[in-house]
């Protein structure tokens, strides 16, 4: 059976690159990923899986399914969406397609097209040895911010699915046994009260004030949380013009932590903070939490059994074409950030 799944693959190989490339010049934001979900949606439908879109309630999501009877449901997942603001050609140094727009830096083109592949080559196997089972094909929005798989568990969507495989390109071929941070996402909206900045200030509350006073106490309080947790943010909207008081401004903010505990220590001491930056500024706030996740619970089961399957396919074997490429690329990269990633790896 393998034999024909690995045949299926090397017989396609051109195809599935084209596959891969094609979603790499879509590279659409989280949620956004219209054509991608509907190019990739297409392919499995016309290898004969029932496909259903739109599922837990986010427009570009899908799940191909096709069964050959009774058995077990494997699940496979394939991520969609790209990377703000990292517009890239498929050249080995920096160079935008457009500048500023988004760009797949994290191989998501490479997730989606594989899973894609995969489900079809496992297809073509199972009929032609005849093999009970069903095979589902996950095609999930919004990894990069925490929302597609989340939502599609809240939905039920992997009930009865026995085991989910999924990939992420990286730096070494391998299913390891580490965990991942858990994470809340999520943003407040400070209200104030507009004012001219000159002429009537004593009358206005500003907004972006609260905003500022809240990341001055989250960077203060960075010293006394663990070292491996993570604080990110960024400020979505803070006033149009300096001589109006703003009286909306809003921030997005990610709290990441090894342990789902660690981060809603964390987190509970943001919401003090904010508390805090309302009652400095005067102003009102309100939290909208976006997700959350648990830190990835390791399946040394599967893993050992991807290994092994790894291991009897063999390495990689690159062309002189892919190696000058990868040459270049190592060009770009000055030494010192190359001292400090082997550092931070060990």
């Amino acid at each position: 059976m393998k034999e024909t799944a690995y045949q299926w693959v090397d017989e396609n190989e051109k195809e599935i690159i084209e596959w891969s490339d094609t979603v790499w010049g879509f590279a659409e934001l989280g949620l956004l990923e219209y054509k991608t979900s509907k190019y990739l949606s297409e392919i499995l439908e016309k290898h004969g899986f029932h496909v259903e879109r739109g599922v837990a309630d986010m427009p570009t999501a899908f799940v191909g399914s096709w069964s050959n009877g009774e058995g077990p449901t494997l699940g496979i997942l394939g991520e969609l969406d790209a990377l703000a603001g990292l517009s890239q050609k498929a050249v080995p140094w920096k160079e935008p397609i457009e500048e500023g727009a988004p760009g797949h830096g994290c191989g998501h083109n490479i997730y989606g097209a594989g899973a894609v592949a995969a489900g079809i080559a496992l297809k073509t196997a199972m009929e032609e040895h005849n093999i009970g089972g069903t095979i589902k094909v996950y095609g999930c929005p919004a990894e990069e911010t925490l929302v597609g798989k989340v939502w599609m568990v809240r939905h039920g969507l992997f009930e009865g699915v026995d085991a989910v495989l999924a990939h992420h390109p990286g730096s070494a071929n391998t299913a390891g046994t580490g965990s991942s941070n858990a994470m809340n996402s999520f943003k407040v909206h400070f209200y104030g009260r507009t004012a001219h900045s000159a002429g009537d200030p004593e009358n206005g509350i500003s907004a972006l004030d609260a905003v500022e006073l809240m990341s001055n106490g989250v960077n203060f309080m960075r010293e006394h949380i663990i070292e491996k947790a993570r604080v990110h943010y960024i400020h979505e909207e803070c006033g149009g013009q300096p001589n109006v008081v703003p009286a909306y401004a809003r921030t997005w903010y990610y709290v990441r932590a090894p342990e789902r505990s660690q981060v809603e220590e964390i987190y509970a001491w943001v919401l003090d903070i904010i508390k805090g930056a309302d009652l400095m500024a005067r102003t009102k706030s309100r939290v909208e939490f976006l997700t959350g996740c648990y830190n990835k619970i390791p399946n040394k089961v599967l893993a050992d059994l991807v290994v092994s399957q790894m291991r009897e396919i063999g390495a990689p074997k690159h062309t002189e074409e892919e190696l000058e490429f990868a040459d270049k690329m190592a060009e770009t990269i000055d030494i010192e950030k190359k001292m400090n990633s082997l550092q931070k790896s060990n």
